[in-house]
């Protein structure tokens, strides 16, 4: 993820809501807490909250969204969506 891309601010423990959008604030860096190269920290910026958050079983109603790694390994903590996925799941809210 670079400066300026958004993404969805995602609870996958208890609950397993969809709680806002977010962006990310600074360019990925050196994750402080470790020194492995391959692990890097980003800073985000809250752009939206969703009160009530999506819940996960709304999503999975949503024919187009079958396919997202969120229905296919709920597990994930990051997940790449497209722009008309992210857009169906933020028009869950409306």
């Amino acid at each position: 993820m670079q400066r300026g891309d958004v993404a969805l601010f995602y609870h996958s423990c208890s609950g397993k809501n969809v709680f806002g959008i977010m962006q990310v604030s600074k360019p990925p860096y050196q994750d402080p807490t470790t020194n492995a190269a391959n692990w890097l920290a980003i800073d985000f910026k809250p752009i939206k909250t969703f009160e009530p958050p999506i819940q996960l079983g709304q999503i999975k109603t949503e024919p187009t969204l079958q396919n997202i790694g969120l229905i296919k390994q709920p597990r994930l903590s990051v997940i790449r969506l497209s722009k008309n996925e992210f857009e169906k799941i933020v028009n869950l809210k409306l």
